[in-house]
């Protein structure tokens, strides 16, 4: 196993950043794709059915914005941990990585929050 100090930072930063960009893809609502399980259709970007179809179709073929919304958080991830790798480590020694875990646990919070409103009638 490969233990250098560009692996470390970049797997600290993945971590932290696809916290961060999650809430972000959830709160603005950007998807990379829709997912509508039950008629077999993948398409880009965020689709709500009423931009596609009759507005009852979101009762017969509702759509999953969950796996485009991970895919965006990955994708912004990715690209920040590897230019974080990318830095020289005497530039990235001055953050502290006793607070890493904050970032998970308040896009936790803020992730509890943006879903509130699904569970209202």
């Amino acid at each position: 196993m490969m233990s250098s100090a560009p692996l470390h930072r970049f797997a600290f930063a993945f971590g932290t950043a696809f916290a961060v960009f999650y809430v972000i893809a959830v709160a603005k609502d950007l998807a990379l794709f829709t997912v509508f399980p039950s008629l077999g259709i993948v398409l880009a970007g965020t689709q709500h059915t009423n931009d596609l179809t009759d507005p009852a179709m979101g009762f017969l073929a509702p759509a999953m914005y969950w796996y485009g919304w991970a895919a965006t958080a990955a994708l912004g991830a990715l690209t920040f941990g590897v230019v974080v790798a990318l830095l020289p480590g005497r530039w990235t020694r001055y953050f502290w990585p006793g607070l890493v875990w904050l970032f998970p646990a308040l896009s936790m919070i803020a992730c509890a929050y943006l879903t509130l409103p699904w569970f209202r009638l």
